[in-house]
């Protein structure tokens, strides 16, 4: 297209396949993330097959579409980065988000403790997801908490590195989901900053978990390609 198109996360369904690709064919539902070329934000894309994979039976495109963003962040952090486990204090900022949705009920299913930063109006919503504290960030700002935990994700970027540290107990870790440049150039030792990398088989994960109904994928509204700018 002559002028740039939005969007990394797509999911549809394959109308056609290039040479020698043997994965996919014609008609089969795929979700995906498209990178830096990004373009899914329009009624066809060209993805390369290997940042693609099948959607499960069951789960639907909004599901599909919605799930890869927040979960993979989520699982880059709590996971790869974090090593969340039973018994564990985790401190997700922005719990009420794509990243933060996804991220307590990852952390709160390997048995870790987990309060939620949100408003209050989505404080229900943060601790049926697996929230055993939830915290009102109108009325307690984060940075102001006494309590320390073993990991504290921000998937809002109100959390500078000093804040965050005396946030973590001795051996804790500082997960940045929304860092900035500035952070992520000075992040070292126990704090962890930076994109998450887009992985297909991190994709097959979290739709399988979303299949078997192990994680909920959370919608605030939905809207039509035509009225894209209102989303």
């Amino acid at each position: 297209p002559r002028r740039a198109v939005l969007g990394g996360t797509l999911s549809g369904v394959v109308e056609a396949v290039g040479d020698g690709v043997t994965a996919f064919a014609v008609g089969d539902a795929v979700c995906g993330m498209n990178g830096l070329r990004m373009g899914a934000h329009a009624e066809y894309v060209v993805v390369d097959a290997k940042r693609l994979v099948k959607v499960p039976s069951g789960v639907s495109h909004d599901d599909a579409a919605g799930v890869l963003f927040g979960g993979t962040a989520a699982l880059h952090f709590l996971r790869d980065k974090g090593n969340v486990g039973p018994g564990m204090t985790v401190l997700v900022n922005g719990a009420s988000g794509a990243i933060g949705t996804a991220a307590v009920q990852w952390a709160h299913q390997q048995g870790a403790v987990v309060t939620g930063v949100c408003s209050a109006a989505n404080a229900g919503l943060v601790t049926e997801l697996g929230a055993a504290h939830v915290v009102d960030y109108q009325a307690t700002p984060v940075t102001e908490l006494t309590t320390r935990y073993d990991l504290v994700l921000d998937t809002v970027g109100n959390i500078d590195l000093r804040s965050g540290r005396r946030l973590l107990t001795d051996r804790g870790t500082l997960l940045l989901a929304a860092a900035s440049l500035g952070q992520m150039l000075r992040a070292r030792g126990n704090v962890v900053a930076g994109p998450a990398a887009e992985k297909p088989e991190v994709f097959a994960l979290l739709l399988q978990h979303v299949a078997d109904g192990t994680l909920r994928v959370v919608h605030d509204e939905s809207f039509t390609l035509d009225d894209i700018r209102a989303a």
